[in-house]
Parts: structure tokens; sequence; C-alpha cells
């Protein structure tokens, strides 16, 4: 057989290969230019050595998993449920990220009538009130996240609580901004729901790994196992 060095292709939701797991890393993503332009294509680029990848577009890959570019509301439906969310949080992320993003990344005047999402102008859904751990370009700032994260959690500095989220939410609140006020606390809440740390506090690493996406593969490939192991013991029973 004809050998490649290109990633396979990440298969759909319900056909989920945990073989195609690990090349979401190596996978690469074109960054814009500038916070102004679209980058370049569909976003994605197989290219390593030429091309630089942007976090923020690694953050929405896992939701595209056929890789075109476009990620549908049916698309993120899925890949929430493949997180583990219950049928409420995935209906209400659906809505809230398609109704709040899907005008300013699709790129035209008249919105689109399917409320997609591009991942070549995904930058343009940073908003305000947030971190500013992601860049204007989506890039990660390590910096930043090492001076917002000592900044707001206590010794050793391993993991934050959820009134230090908070307390770094209220921190980053800029004035008349309600919009941004609404996406900062939305985004941390299901995050909390996502990781339900026995203890109320999300390790450092977690919260890093959300930046750029892998923290989704890696909950999708456990919760994959899980369903696998109960399948077969479904099956001795």
């Amino acid at each position: 057989m004809h050998k490649t060095n290109d990633p396979p292709s990440i298969v759909s939701s319900h056909q989920f290969n945990l073989a195609s797991f690990p090349y979401i890393f190596v996978t690469t993503m074109v960054v814009p230019a500038d916070a102004s332009k679209d980058a370049p294509g569909t976003g994605w680029s197989k290219d390593t050595k030429k091309e630089k990848n942007s976090e923020l577009q690694e953050h929405v890959a896992f939701f595209d998993k056929d890789r075109d570019g476009i990620i549908w509301p049916t698309d993120t439906l899925y890949g929430l449920r493949d997180l583990g969310f219950g049928y409420f949080w995935t209906i209400v992320g659906t809505l809230t990220i398609h109704l709040t993003f899907s005008w300013i990344t699709w790129g035209s005047i008249p919105p689109d009538p399917y409320f997609r999402l591009k991942v070549n102008r995904i930058h343009k859904a940073k908003h305000g009130s947030d971190t500013e751990v992601y860049t204007g370009t989506g890039e990660f700032d390590p910096d930043r996240f090492e001076y917002m994260w000592y900044m707001y959690t206590e010794k050793p500095h391993t993991h934050i609580t959820i009134n230090e989220t908070m307390r770094m939410v209220r921190g980053d609140l800029n004035p008349f901004d309600p919009f941004g006020w609404f996406c900062a606390t939305f985004e941390w809440i299901p995050l909390f729901i996502l990781l339900d740390p026995a203890d109320g506090k999300m390790a450092k690493d977690d919260v890093k790994a959300v930046y750029d996406g892998s923290l989704f593969w890696r909950i999708a490939e456990q919760n994959q196992q899980r369903k696998n192991l109960g399948a077969k013991n479904g099956k001795r029973d």
C-alpha cells in the first residue's frame, strides 16, 4: 500500500475513530496575516513546515471533523454530545454559539441562513471582556495566560476554583460591553460542567488544553472508550 505523510481525515461524529485522535496535534492551521483579514483558504493546511497554526482554529477543529472549514450547527451539536454534555447544555450551547458568531465569521452582509461558522474567520469571533489569552489573530499568548493564572489563583497555582474564575471574569470586564460580559461568563461555566472536578478545582493543564482544543479530543476519546467498554460488558451479560 502506498503511504503518505498526510494526516488521515477526521471522520464524522457518528464514526469517531480513536486512531485519528493524535493527528489533530500535528495538523497545521493557517494564521491570518493580520486580525482584519481572513486566513488563507479554509484555514486548514497540511504543510507543517511552511504554515504556522492558530490555537483558536485548533480550538474549533474538534467540531469541524470533516475539515471543510465550515462548522454547521449540527456539527456543534454532535460535538457537544461527544463531549458528554446533556441535551439542555447541548441545545443551549449550539444556539448560543451559532446565533452570536455566525454573522461575524461568515463574512457577508446578509447573514447565513443556516447560521454556519467559517474557520478561516474564527478569529473574528474574539470578543471583548475576555482574558486576552488569544491574540487578535487567534494565537495563544503563553505569557498572558501565566500572568492571568497567577493573578487570580492561590499558591501553588496548580488549580482554579469557581470563585477565582468568576473573580477573573469580573476583572476582565470592559465598560459598556454587555455582549462580552455574556460571552465571558458563558464560556467558563460550561467548562466547569465539562471537567466536573470532584474537588471543585480545575487543573491548570486542563484549562490550558482548552485553548488549542486538545482537551476536547481527550475527553471525547475517554467517553468513547467508556461506551465501548459498556457495550462489551453488555454483550457479556
